[in-house]
Protein backbone atom coordinates (compact mmCIF):
# COMPACT_ATOMS: atom_id res chain seq x y z
CA UNK A 1 0.00 0.00 0.00
CA UNK A 2 2.93 2.55 0.77
CA UNK A 3 4.57 1.81 -2.33
CA UNK A 4 1.25 2.65 -4.18
CA UNK A 5 0.68 6.23 -2.37
CA UNK A 6 4.80 6.73 -3.27
CA UNK A 7 4.13 6.11 -7.17
CA UNK A 8 0.97 7.78 -7.50
CA UNK A 9 2.87 10.87 -5.83
CA UNK A 10 5.86 10.31 -7.99
CA UNK A 11 3.83 10.59 -10.91
CA UNK A 12 1.25 13.50 -10.16
CA UNK A 13 5.19 15.38 -9.48
CA UNK A 14 6.09 14.46 -13.00
CA UNK A 15 2.85 15.45 -14.59
CA UNK A 16 3.41 19.16 -12.80
CA UNK A 17 7.07 19.05 -13.97
CA UNK A 18 5.35 18.37 -18.04
CA UNK A 19 2.91 21.26 -17.52
CA UNK A 20 6.05 23.41 -16.16
CA UNK A 21 8.63 22.49 -19.48
CA UNK A 22 6.65 23.40 -21.57
CA UNK A 23 8.07 26.88 -20.97
CA UNK A 24 5.11 28.97 -21.33
CA UNK A 25 5.48 32.35 -19.56
CA UNK A 26 3.25 35.39 -18.79
CA UNK A 27 4.20 38.48 -20.41
CA UNK A 28 5.27 40.29 -17.98
CA UNK A 29 7.38 37.40 -16.96
CA UNK A 30 8.81 37.90 -21.03
CA UNK A 31 9.01 41.96 -20.25
CA UNK A 32 11.37 41.18 -17.21
CA UNK A 33 13.39 38.43 -18.35
CA UNK A 34 14.14 40.40 -21.77
CA UNK A 35 15.44 43.38 -19.33
CA UNK A 36 17.93 40.83 -17.80
CA UNK A 37 18.79 39.89 -20.77
CA UNK A 38 19.56 43.29 -21.94
CA UNK A 39 21.43 43.93 -18.27
CA UNK A 40 23.79 40.92 -18.94
CA UNK A 41 24.43 41.22 -22.46
CA UNK A 42 25.57 45.33 -22.61
CA UNK A 43 27.96 47.10 -20.66
CA UNK A 44 26.85 48.99 -17.85
CA UNK A 45 26.86 52.94 -18.48
CA UNK A 46 25.85 52.56 -22.01
CA UNK A 47 23.42 54.71 -23.35
CA UNK A 48 19.80 53.41 -24.87
CA UNK A 49 16.79 53.66 -26.75
CA UNK A 50 13.73 51.61 -26.02
CA UNK A 51 12.57 52.40 -29.66
CA UNK A 52 10.23 50.30 -31.08
CA UNK A 53 7.50 47.24 -30.13
CA UNK A 54 5.26 45.86 -33.18
CA UNK A 55 2.55 43.43 -32.05
CA UNK A 56 -1.25 43.35 -33.43
CA UNK A 57 -2.31 46.08 -31.50
CA UNK A 58 -0.86 49.96 -30.86
CA UNK A 59 -2.03 49.73 -27.17
CA UNK A 60 0.00 46.39 -26.35
CA UNK A 61 3.11 47.67 -28.06
CA UNK A 62 3.43 50.67 -26.31
CA UNK A 63 2.27 48.65 -22.96
CA UNK A 64 5.50 46.70 -23.52
CA UNK A 65 7.30 49.80 -24.46
CA UNK A 66 6.66 51.66 -21.35
CA UNK A 67 7.32 48.52 -18.84
CA UNK A 68 10.28 47.67 -20.35
CA UNK A 69 11.98 51.83 -20.57
CA UNK A 70 11.26 51.34 -16.63
CA UNK A 71 12.74 48.07 -15.59
CA UNK A 72 15.89 48.96 -17.19
CA UNK A 73 15.69 52.39 -15.95
CA UNK A 74 15.00 51.18 -12.45
CA UNK A 75 17.80 48.72 -12.96
CA UNK A 76 20.40 51.96 -12.59
CA UNK A 77 22.70 50.16 -15.33
CA UNK A 78 22.28 52.30 -18.44
CA UNK A 79 21.13 55.62 -19.28
CA UNK A 80 18.28 55.26 -20.52
CA UNK A 81 17.15 58.28 -23.08
CA UNK A 82 13.72 59.41 -22.81
CA UNK A 83 10.55 59.87 -25.49
CA UNK A 84 12.35 63.09 -26.87
CA UNK A 85 14.93 61.18 -28.51
CA UNK A 86 12.60 58.61 -29.91
CA UNK A 87 10.52 61.37 -31.04
CA UNK A 88 13.77 62.86 -32.82
CA UNK A 89 14.36 59.44 -34.93
CA UNK A 90 10.41 59.04 -35.78
CA UNK A 91 11.37 62.30 -37.42
CA UNK A 92 13.90 61.63 -39.21
CA UNK A 93 12.84 57.85 -40.30
CA UNK A 94 9.83 59.60 -41.73
CA UNK A 95 12.07 61.89 -43.98
CA UNK A 96 14.53 58.91 -45.63
CA UNK A 97 11.48 57.09 -45.92
CA UNK A 98 9.39 59.73 -47.50
CA UNK A 99 13.00 60.48 -49.61
CA UNK A 100 14.21 57.33 -50.96
CA UNK A 101 12.93 54.09 -51.90
CA UNK A 102 12.18 51.07 -49.87
CA UNK A 103 12.02 50.35 -46.08
CA UNK A 104 14.81 51.88 -43.58
CA UNK A 105 17.87 49.33 -42.64
CA UNK A 106 19.48 48.83 -39.94
CA UNK A 107 22.37 50.43 -40.55
CA UNK A 108 20.21 53.64 -41.27
CA UNK A 109 18.46 53.40 -37.93
CA UNK A 110 21.92 52.62 -35.79
CA UNK A 111 23.18 55.76 -37.72
CA UNK A 112 20.39 58.23 -36.26
CA UNK A 113 20.67 56.46 -33.09
CA UNK A 114 24.25 57.04 -33.17
CA UNK A 115 23.93 60.53 -33.78
CA UNK A 116 21.26 61.19 -30.41
CA UNK A 117 24.73 59.66 -28.44
CA UNK A 118 23.42 56.47 -28.04
CA UNK A 119 25.39 52.85 -27.99
CA UNK A 120 21.82 50.65 -28.33
CA UNK A 121 18.57 50.75 -29.41
CA UNK A 122 16.02 47.81 -28.64
CA UNK A 123 13.37 46.78 -30.77
CA UNK A 124 10.43 43.69 -30.82
CA UNK A 125 7.67 41.88 -31.49
CA UNK A 126 5.00 40.19 -30.65
CA UNK A 127 4.38 36.85 -33.28
CA UNK A 128 1.47 35.02 -33.15
CA UNK A 129 2.81 31.41 -33.96
CA UNK A 130 -0.98 30.07 -34.08
CA UNK A 131 -0.81 27.95 -30.53
CA UNK A 132 1.54 30.41 -28.84
CA UNK A 133 3.15 33.97 -29.21
CA UNK A 134 6.72 34.62 -29.48
CA UNK A 135 8.05 37.53 -28.04
CA UNK A 136 11.24 38.88 -29.29
CA UNK A 137 13.53 41.59 -28.21
CA UNK A 138 16.40 42.77 -30.07
CA UNK A 139 19.27 44.99 -28.97
CA UNK A 140 21.56 46.66 -32.14
CA UNK A 141 24.58 47.79 -31.04
CA UNK A 142 25.06 51.78 -33.12
CA UNK A 143 28.65 51.06 -33.51
CA UNK A 144 28.74 47.15 -35.56
CA UNK A 145 24.67 47.20 -36.40
CA UNK A 146 24.63 43.75 -35.17
CA UNK A 147 22.51 42.44 -32.84
CA UNK A 148 24.16 42.32 -29.30
CA UNK A 149 21.37 41.05 -27.39
CA UNK A 150 18.09 38.86 -28.85
CA UNK A 151 15.64 37.56 -26.62
CA UNK A 152 13.03 35.11 -27.14
CA UNK A 153 10.05 34.15 -24.95
CA UNK A 154 6.82 31.83 -25.56
CA UNK A 155 3.87 33.65 -24.34
CA UNK A 156 0.64 31.50 -23.72
CA UNK A 157 -2.71 32.22 -25.98
CA UNK A 158 -4.48 33.26 -22.79
CA UNK A 159 -2.25 35.26 -20.99
CA UNK A 160 -4.34 37.82 -19.22
CA UNK A 161 -2.74 40.60 -20.07
CA UNK A 162 -2.62 40.27 -23.92
CA UNK A 163 -6.29 38.90 -23.88
CA UNK A 164 -7.15 42.11 -22.36
CA UNK A 165 -5.22 44.38 -25.29
CA UNK A 166 -6.85 42.87 -27.81
CA UNK A 167 -10.16 42.92 -26.42
CA UNK A 168 -10.70 38.82 -26.35
CA UNK A 169 -11.40 37.21 -23.50
CA UNK A 170 -11.49 32.85 -22.68
CA UNK A 171 -15.12 31.84 -22.81
CA UNK A 172 -16.87 29.10 -20.48
CA UNK A 173 -15.93 26.08 -22.41
CA UNK A 174 -12.08 27.20 -22.61
CA UNK A 175 -12.09 28.37 -18.60
CA UNK A 176 -14.03 24.88 -18.37
CA UNK A 177 -11.51 22.62 -20.26
CA UNK A 178 -8.72 24.48 -18.43
CA UNK A 179 -10.56 23.52 -15.16
CA UNK A 180 -10.40 19.73 -16.13
CA UNK A 181 -7.18 19.56 -17.64
CA UNK A 182 -6.76 21.47 -13.55
CA UNK A 183 -7.24 17.60 -12.24
CA UNK A 184 -3.75 17.25 -13.27
CA UNK A 185 -1.84 19.10 -10.78
CA UNK A 186 -3.09 22.00 -12.45
CA UNK A 187 -1.90 21.22 -15.67
CA UNK A 188 -4.38 23.73 -17.15
CA UNK A 189 -3.38 26.49 -15.76
CA UNK A 190 0.25 25.86 -16.16
CA UNK A 191 -0.78 25.67 -20.40
CA UNK A 192 -3.05 28.80 -19.86
CA UNK A 193 0.23 30.71 -18.28
CA UNK A 194 -1.25 31.54 -15.00
CA UNK A 195 1.58 29.85 -12.93
CA UNK A 196 0.22 31.39 -9.84
CA UNK A 197 -2.60 28.92 -9.96
CA UNK A 198 -1.00 26.16 -10.92
CA UNK A 199 1.40 26.19 -8.25
CA UNK A 200 -1.21 26.54 -5.68
CA UNK A 201 -3.27 23.83 -7.31
CA UNK A 202 0.11 21.52 -7.15
CA UNK A 203 1.24 22.54 -3.88
CA UNK A 204 -3.03 21.83 -3.06
CA UNK A 205 -2.23 17.85 -4.55
CA UNK A 206 1.12 17.57 -2.89
CA UNK A 207 0.29 19.04 0.82
CA UNK A 208 -2.97 16.32 0.50
CA UNK A 209 -0.51 13.16 -1.00
CA UNK A 210 1.84 14.30 2.25
CA UNK A 211 -0.81 14.39 4.83
CA UNK A 212 -1.87 10.75 2.83
CA UNK A 213 1.52 9.67 3.35
CA UNK A 214 1.84 10.47 7.06
CA UNK A 215 -1.30 8.42 8.14
CA UNK A 216 -0.31 5.34 6.19
CA UNK A 217 3.38 5.32 6.97
CA UNK A 218 4.09 6.90 10.38
CA UNK A 219 0.96 6.68 12.12
CA UNK A 220 0.39 3.55 14.56
CA UNK A 221 -2.79 2.95 15.02
CA UNK A 222 -3.56 3.29 19.00
CA UNK A 223 -1.75 6.83 18.18
CA UNK A 224 -4.21 9.76 19.29
CA UNK A 225 -3.41 11.48 15.82
CA UNK A 226 -4.71 8.65 14.17
CA UNK A 227 -7.63 9.66 11.21
CA UNK A 228 -6.30 14.02 11.78
CA UNK A 229 -4.02 13.76 8.63
CA UNK A 230 -6.26 12.09 6.32
CA UNK A 231 -9.30 14.19 7.76
CA UNK A 232 -7.10 17.10 6.64
CA UNK A 233 -5.71 15.65 3.63
CA UNK A 234 -9.39 14.85 2.45
CA UNK A 235 -10.40 18.70 3.11
CA UNK A 236 -7.21 19.84 1.00
CA UNK A 237 -8.06 17.64 -1.75
CA UNK A 238 -11.30 18.80 -2.20
CA UNK A 239 -10.95 22.26 -1.75
CA UNK A 240 -7.75 22.21 -4.55
CA UNK A 241 -10.62 20.31 -6.49
CA UNK A 242 -12.47 23.06 -6.23
CA UNK A 243 -10.00 25.49 -6.58
CA UNK A 244 -8.76 23.91 -9.86
CA UNK A 245 -12.64 24.56 -11.25
CA UNK A 246 -12.95 27.91 -10.31
CA UNK A 247 -9.26 29.31 -10.86
CA UNK A 248 -9.87 29.50 -14.54
CA UNK A 249 -12.65 32.15 -14.68
CA UNK A 250 -11.21 34.14 -11.72
CA UNK A 251 -7.94 34.06 -13.34
CA UNK A 252 -9.24 35.66 -17.16
CA UNK A 253 -12.46 37.63 -16.00
CA UNK A 254 -11.33 38.95 -12.56
CA UNK A 255 -7.78 39.17 -11.90
CA UNK A 256 -7.59 41.51 -8.84
CA UNK A 257 -9.72 38.68 -7.08
CA UNK A 258 -6.78 36.26 -8.57
CA UNK A 259 -4.04 38.56 -6.78
CA UNK A 260 -5.78 38.72 -3.75
CA UNK A 261 -6.54 34.60 -3.99
CA UNK A 262 -2.30 34.17 -4.62
CA UNK A 263 -1.62 35.87 -1.33
CA UNK A 264 -3.59 33.31 1.07
CA UNK A 265 -1.03 30.96 2.46
CA UNK A 266 -2.23 27.85 4.14
CA UNK A 267 -0.22 25.80 6.63
CA UNK A 268 -0.76 23.47 8.98
CA UNK A 269 -0.10 24.18 12.88
CA UNK A 270 0.31 23.12 15.91
CA UNK A 271 -1.75 23.88 18.98
CA UNK A 272 -0.01 25.74 21.80
CA UNK A 273 -0.57 22.38 23.74
CA UNK A 274 1.21 20.67 20.75
CA UNK A 275 -1.73 17.97 20.97
CA UNK A 276 -4.23 18.78 17.92
CA UNK A 277 -3.36 19.59 14.32
CA UNK A 278 -5.02 22.40 12.40
CA UNK A 279 -4.97 24.06 9.10
CA UNK A 280 -4.06 28.31 9.62
CA UNK A 281 -4.79 30.90 6.83
CA UNK A 282 -2.32 33.66 6.37
CA UNK A 283 -2.42 36.61 4.15
CA UNK A 284 0.27 38.60 2.74
CA UNK A 285 0.18 42.07 1.47
CA UNK A 286 2.57 43.65 -1.12
CA UNK A 287 2.76 47.27 -1.57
Amino acid sequence: MKKIIILIVLLLVAMSVYGQSRGLITLDDAIFNAALQIQDGLRNGSRIIVYQFQSQNSRLSEYVLRELFDILVNFRSFTVLDRTSQEVINDELNYQYNTSAGMISDESLADITRRLGAQAIITGSLDDTGDEYRFRIRVIGTETTAADVSYVGRISKNDRRITAFLGREAGFTDNLGTGALNILLGLGSYIQGDISGGLTITAGYALSAGLFIVEAAFLDWDSQFVGVPATIGVATLGITLVYGFVRPFIYTRTPRLAHVIDNFKPEIVMSPNNRDLGLQITYTINY
